[in-house]
């Protein structure tokens, strides 16, 4: 890598700093902070959702996977996308009705302060592995493409997210996730299209795989001896059930917390649908090239424990001109500093929100003021990010571990147990308030047999054998609680029905929230993507032939379509307003002539 891609990837941390920077003065109070007031457009908040539900993890471990197995991984993204698709259907809208700013006071609402104080504890180890293997991940495919130091990577850009995100808060996480969707995708679309002109289109594609006997690896379905039992018709339906069914509990409310109303939430989780189909599509071409073309190159890259899963950068870095492959190391910064940010986040506002509350109360705190909320959260989201960088560096350490199969052993271990009774409590009025408990035990149990299996009876449980037994165990539980639901307290019930009352009530934005912003939001976005377009532009000027000018002019063009428009748009917007204001006392004159 030589000095311009250093520079490249320079440039991009200052602009993530400046738009930090900017979006700090949007936070008034801690609501602000934490869900960005709820104010946020549909179009912001459904990219920021977007974006937080990929990381580097896709360019790094699920190409690994896609290097071995071919379009059977396009299971699990599609199942996000359908995930997004009941979002929009039935469950966005309630998300944000619910009028909450941590996941956890939802659940206290629902099934009260012992199950909201339980998943608001366990939040804190889950958020942080979670957010840890997101910068695992990216540190593992930066140092495989530019033979960088992992441990100084997880800390460089680590503090750099922890920066933002403590001065920003939700705001600058949602405007970087923005401007960082607009740097992945173009980059994506180029790379995407650069496979396809290698191979010759898509039917000279599968025409390669033919060609090269991989018909059999790369189908879709494959037979339970091919991978262990993976990538099998039981495998995609427990994918799809397992990814539908995560995105829409209560536990995954909160990405619609920021939107201005149900109705705008419903076009986020739209857009995030359409976002990730095009993402699947395009996503997992270069991991494919890269077995046809490279596959000698990415065997080489033996400093990985699983050298497939450098596939991705090794077409990037055979299909780019020079003087890209930092912007193309820059998209895999998006793609995992976007999860990371919500985590860090996350993590904050439980506590401040969820945990200290209750600390209060038990040892007689003096009541805090808004501002010194503000600052709880700060130094919070900073100590949280502390701990997720720790956490990765321990990762790195661990060479023998794979990320594909880290990433699914986590979901199956914590994520799925903790995610089934918060899909029935929204479906089931009647049950005891330890129902989640009774539901959050048996899915335990059972991944926690999975889990320790191979040493205890010789035996590994499947990923889809684990997710379908906690989710079948999980229910048992839920269901098996309302056996004693007659039992209920007069005030849980009417706190059950009052919390069912208050989701399905519409949100009257101007008297429960307030003035929008959202000419602010298009505007200030529009002229960061400008400035980043014109930056990519320049690329063009150290370009040593032809193709090198074309594809970063192509890139920025791009960019500079999105924030030309977003600027327009918020141009023509803000004269209608005028227009509109200015038209008041002519009907005022009007009248009174009358």
């Amino acid at each position: 890598m030589d000095t311009l891609e250093y520079v490249v990837i320079g440039v991009y941390f200052a602009v993530l700093i400046s738009i930090g920077l900017v979006f700090r003065t949007f936070n008034a109070n801690v609501g602000d902070y934490f869900k960005g007031g709820a104010r946020g457009t549909w179009w912001l908040v459904g990219v920021s959702s977007f974006v937080a539900g990929i990381s580097a993890y896709t360019f790094t471990g699920a190409a690994g996977a896609v290097y071995e197995a071919g379009w059977s991984i396009l299971v699990i993204y599609v199942g996000n996308a359908l995930g997004y698709l009941v979002n929009y259907l039935y469950f966005a809208a309630r998300f944000r009705q619910l009028r909450r700013t941590a996941g956890p006071e939802v659940l206290r609402d629902r099934f009260g302060r012992m199950t909201e104080q339980f998943y608001a504890w366990i939040s804190f180890p889950s958020g942080i592995i979670g957010s840890a293997m997101l910068l695992y991940s990216l540190a593992i495919f930066i140092s495989s493409v530019f033979r960088l130091n992992m441990q100084l990577l997880i800390v460089t850009v680590g503090a750099v997210v922890i920066f933002y995100s403590v001065i920003g808060g939700r705001w600058a996480i949602m405007a970087t996730d923005f401007v960082q969707c607009l740097i992945m995708m173009g980059l994506t679309l180029l790379v995407g299209g650069l496979c396809l002109i290698k191979t010759g289109g898509f039917s000279g594609l599968f025409e390669l795989i033919e060609r090269q006997g991989l018909n059999s690896d790369y189908s879709i379905i494959n037979s339970p001896e091919r991978f262990n039992g993976a990538y099998t018709w039981f495998w995609a339906g427990a994918m799809l059930l397992n990814c539908t069914l995560t995105a829409n509990n209560l536990g995954a409310a909160g990405r619609y917390f920021s939107v201005k109303d149900g109705k705008e939430a419903k076009k986020a989780a739209l857009l995030s649908m359409v976002l990730m189909l095009a993402g699947c599509i395009i996503w997992f071409l270069p991991p494919m090239v890269g077995r046809l073309f490279y596959a000698d190159q990415v065997t080489a890259m033996t400093q990985l424990s699983n050298p497939q899963e450098s596939a991705f950068a090794v077409a990037c870095m055979n299909l780019l001109p020079p003087g890209m492959i930092g912007l193309m190391a820059v998209a895999m910064f998006a793609a995992s500093i976007s999860s990371l940010d919500v985590g860090i986040n996350g993590c904050s506002s439980v506590f401040v929100m969820n945990v200290y509350p209750v600390a209060k109360a038990l040892f007689r705190l003096r009541e805090r003021s808004e501002e010194s909320l503000l600052r709880m959260g700060k130094l919070f989201s900073f100590f949280f990010g502390f701990l997720c960088i720790g956490a990765a560096l321990l990762f790195s350490l661990k060479k023998e571990l794979s990320l594909f199969d880290l990433m699914l052993t986590v979901t199956a271990l914590l994520g799925t147990p903790m995610a089934v009774p918060l899909l029935w409590g929204m479906m089931i009025r009647r049950c005891p308030r330890w129902a989640a408990m009774s539901s959050i035990g048996c899915g335990f149990l059972v991944s926690g047999i999975a889990f320790f299996s191979p040493e205890l009876f010789g035996v590994r449980w499947p990923f889809q054998w684990q997710i379908v037994g906690v989710w079948l165990a999980g229910t048992a539980g839920f269901l098996g609680s309302m056996l004693w639901a007659g039992g209920n307290a007069p005030e849980y019930d009417r706190q059950v029905e009052e919390f069912f009352a208050t989701m399905n009530r519409p949100v009257d934005f101007e008297k429960e929230v307030g003035k929008a912003n959202d000419l602010k939001q298009l505007k200030l976005l529009g002229i960061f993507s400008l400035v980043i377009g014109a930056l990519v532009a320049l690329l063009a000027l150290a370009a040593r032939d032809r193709f090198g000018v074309v594809c970063p002019l192509v890139l920025a063009a791009f960019m500079l379509l999105c924030g030309g428009v977003m600027v327009r748009a918020g141009r023509t917007k803000r004269e209608a307003e005028a227009e509109k204001v200015s038209s008041v006392p002519c009907i005022a004159n009007k009248l009174m002539e009358r």
